[in-house]
């Protein structure tokens, strides 16, 4: 009796182990998908609103600063790519930021997977920049972005094609919660232009948008749109693209004060 008890005991113990083990494991298993990039569309969706947490305030915009790319992507901004497996790459060798896009990437419905460069401003501002793009297949943009969160955005682009049609030129577009649609398409500014300068103005709750070939001095506005976005928001860069694989090269950020 006492050989078959203590075999017993044994027996207990091993299987006692084996379970903590099994519990460790699966702990373990759970953890690593987060860690991870999955295939499901759930894992890309969860990445993108990630990006939805501004924070509740931001630099106030009160001096002219320019911004650009000779010494690698800028303090205080962030460059970001929702979707891991299938990332566009920031490349600032050469003093510009070129900001290679491959397919599938677009800001539109569930799709939040188009590269940005942002950074958190608070208040009024003016925001500008200059890119080098020639898209030619539907959807091709690239350029700036105003970004409350996944579901609440301003975008100006050098585009072609798009939601309602349209071949080269500027567009506006906004989101407001499930609502998506333009403010102003191709047709009405169509350029062939390869250099554009873009320019976002924000008075309170007004946004409004400019654009010009490079070179020029005149800004034309393209649309205005009121909202009630909050004092803190997220503004930068960002390259759209759902057909072949695209490369937007941007020159430099510039941030302005609005005068009193």
């Amino acid at each position: 009796m006492k050989k078959i008890f203590v075999i017993l005991t044994i027996l207990l113990a091993l299987f006692g182990c084996g379970g903590e083990n099994r519990k460790e494991a699966e702990k373990t298993n759970t953890a690593t998908p987060q860690n991870s990039v999955g295939n499901s569309a759930s894992n890309t969706n969860q990445a993108a609103n990630n990006t939805s947490q501004i924070p509740k305030s931001g630099e106030k915009v009160e001096q002219v600063s320019e911004t650009n790319f000779k010494d690698g992507l800028p303090k205080g901004w962030e460059a970001s790519d929702p979707e891991k497996e299938n990332p566009s790459t920031f490349d600032t060798k050469d003093g510009v930021l070129k900001l290679k896009i491959p397919s599938g990437k677009d800001l539109y419905g569930e799709n939040l997977t188009a590269p940005r460069l942002l950074k958190t401003v608070s208040g009024d501002f003016e925001i500008e920049t200059r890119v080098k793009f020639s898209p030619s297949q539907s959807y091709q943009g690239a350029g700036l972005l105003i970004f409350r969160n996944d579901n609440n955005y301003l975008r100006l682009e050098r585009g072609f094609g798009g939601t309602g049609g349209g071949d080269s030129g500027i567009r506006f577009d906004k989101r407001e919660d499930e609502t998506y649609e333009p403010v102003a398409m191709q047709d009405k500014f169509p350029t062939e232009a390869r250099e554009v300068e873009l320019k976002f103005r924000r008075v309170g709750k007004d946004f409004t948008a400019f654009w010009r070939e490079a070179g020029k001095s005149e800004w034309i506005e393209v649309g205005k749109v009121t909202n009630s976005y909050p004092e803190a928001l997220q503004i930068g860069l960002i390259g759209v693209n759902t057909a072949d694989k695209i490369t937007a090269e941007f020159a430099y950020i510039r941030l302005l004060p609005i005068a009193e």
